[in-house]
């Protein structure tokens, strides 16, 4: 009987960590070390960066160029990215003024 490893790593997961690590290269080489999304009453500034992305991840289907492309995410604190996420109208408008049209 062959033995596998626990919680193995699927073609989704796979280019979410190549596309990520892509993210992490371009936030680096261009010195975005802030929140691009910055909504004036709730945001933090540095604290819990993370990439905020224009669709749900269903629409990428596992596609990690699409994924890291620069008109696909910004780079949001905790509390902007949780500001846009509800709503797809505010996501849209944050995005076409910050990265313009797909």
């Amino acid at each position: 009987m062959k033995i596998s490893r626990i919680n193995q790593i699927g073609k989704r997961g796979k280019a979410n960590r190549e596309s990520r690590n892509k993210i992490a290269e371009i936030c680096e080489a261009e010195n975005l070390c802030y929140c691009e999304i910055q909504f004036t009453n709730i945001c933090m500034r540095t604290f819990g960066l993370a990439p905020a992305h224009r669709h749900k991840r269903d629409y990428y289907n596992g596609d990690a160029e699409k994924l890291a492309d620069k008109k696909q995410w910004v780079i949001a604190c905790q509390a902007c990215h949780n500001e846009i996420e509800v709503s797809k109208e505010k996501t849209e408008e944050v995005f076409l003024q910050l990265r313009g049209e797909e």
